[in-house]
C-alpha cells in the first residue's frame, strides 16, 4: 500500500494545473548550502537521538548541477552521496522535470541513487508559491533496495518569511515502511541568508517526533 502512496505523492504536482511555472535548476554559478540539527525523541527509554545535515549545490552551467547530500548523527555518518542534476524539456515549460544520479555511501555499504525531481509555482492572490516532489531509489551493492519520496509544499507568507509542509515516505531495504508530516517556517535573516524551524512527526511506521533547526544560505 505504501508503494502506491509513494507514487500519488510523485505524481500530485503533475496535477496542479492552476500553478504557474518557475525555473528548475541552480543558475550558472550559483551555489547553495543547507545544514540542519534535529532531535527527536523521547524512545520508549526516555532517550533522545541527534541527527545532523548537510546539503549543498552548484551551478556548473545553466543546465547542470553539482551537489552533495551528507547526514548522520553524533555517532556516525549514515549518508554520504556526491550527485549530478540536469533538467529535461524546454526551459520556459511550467511544469518543470530533473533527473538526477547520486553515488556515494548509506549506512555504510556503497549505493547508487538515481532520482527524479517535479515541480511548479503558483500564486495565491499575491503570494508566491511552490509543489515539489522527489522520488529516490538507493541501489546497494549489496543487493539490497530502498525507496524514498519527498511531497513539499510552500508559501511565502511575506517578504521575508516562508511556510512549508513535506511529507516523507520511504521502503527501507530493512525495517518498516514509514510516512512522516514535517511543516516548518523559513525566515530570512538577511540577504541569501535563512533560517528554518521545523517538527516533524510520524504518522505511519514508528518513530519519533522531532525538532529542527537549519540553516540556508545562496552564494
Amino acid at each position: 500500500m505504501l508503494e502506491r502512496l509513494i507514487l500519488v505523492l510523485a505524481l500530485l504536482p503533475w496535477l496542479a494545473t492552476a500553478v504557474q511555472g518557475g525555473a528548475w535548476p541552480r543558475a550558472r554559478g550559483e551555489g547553495f548550502l543547507s545544514t540542519s540539527a534535529t532531535v527527536e525523541g523521547p524512545d520508549e527509554f526516555g532517550l533522545y537521538r541527534q541527527n545532523f545535515s548537510l546539503y549543498a549545490e552548484y551551478g556548473a552551467t545553466a543546465r547542470l548541477t553539482f551537489g552533495v547530500d551528507l547526514g548522520g548523527d553524533i555517532q556516525r555518518m549514515t549518508k554520504a552521496i556526491g550527485l549530478l542534476r540536469w533538467p529535461l524539456g524546454r526551459p520556459s515549460r511550467p511544469l518543470k522535470l530533473a533527473l538526477e544520479i547520486g553515488a556515494g555511501q548509506v549506512e555504510g555499504e556503497n549505493a547508487l541513487r538515481p532520482a527524479v525531481s517535479v515541480g511548479r509555482e503558483f500564486s495565491l492572490g499575491t503570494h508566491h508559491g511552490w509543489l515539489n516532489a522527489d522520488t529516490r531509489a538507493i541501489l546497494f551493492t549489496g543487493g539490497g533496495t530502498a525507496y524514498e519520496t519527498d511531497l513539499t509544499a510552500g508559501l511565502s507568507l511575506g517578504a521575508r518569511i516562508k511556510a512549508m509542509v513535506q511529507f516523507q515516505a520511504g521502503v527501507p531495504a530493512q525495517g518498516r515502511d514509514y510516512l512522516r508530516l514535517a511543516p516548518s517556517l523559513v525566515y530570512e535573516a538577511r540577504p541569501g541568508t535563512h533560517i528554518e524551524f521545523g517538527v516533524s512527526e510520524p504518522l505511519s511506521g514508528g518513530g519519533e517526533r522531532g525538532i529542527k533547526l537549519g540553516l540556508w544560505r545562496k552564494f
